[in-house]
């Protein structure tokens, strides 16, 4: 495994969709990120080793088989390539934020070998489902 995520953050988008990435995270400004559909209404960000371990599962898949086949092609059409400045921000876009319904403010989390991009409502929502459920959801993992 790359670099290990772990950690919440709250974050604002600036007027333009772009992010500030926690320093703590120590991705380099120039770092090339890709980002695409994650699950449950948040945006999945990878750096370069870790997106391509994903397309090779990806790529493992079946394109015979039709539920395979629609998840890669949902996944596939999702990705974006992006690139952090000099100052540590990574411009999302306008149109990748509001096809997720991602708003101004946001919450980063970090998911052992990606991050996730959450609007901060959604993510409110979803701890509030979950987060009771934390030691059955850890002994149904094992």
């Amino acid at each position: 495994m790359g670099k290990l995520f772990f950690g919440t953050y709250s974050r604002s988008l600036d007027p333009k969709g772009r992010l500030l990435l926690p320093r703590e995270l120590g991705i380099a400004p120039g770092t090339t990120l890709y980002v695409m559909k994650g699950f449950e209404g948040c945006l999945s960000i990878y750096q370069e080793e870790e997106f391509h371990k994903m397309i090779e599962k990806l790529s493992s898949l079946s394109y015979e088989d039709p539920n395979s086949r629609a998840y890669i092609r949902l996944a596939s059409a999702s990705m974006n390539k992006l690139s952090l400045d000099k100052v540590g921000r990574v411009l999302l876009g306008k149109d990748l934020l509001f096809d997720y319904s991602i708003g101004k403010d946001v919450t980063l989390i970090g998911v052992l070998d990606h991050l996730e991009l959450w609007d901060a409502t959604s993510y409110a929502k979803y701890l509030l489902a979950n987060a009771s459920s934390y030691e059955t959801l850890a002994g149904r993992s094992h």
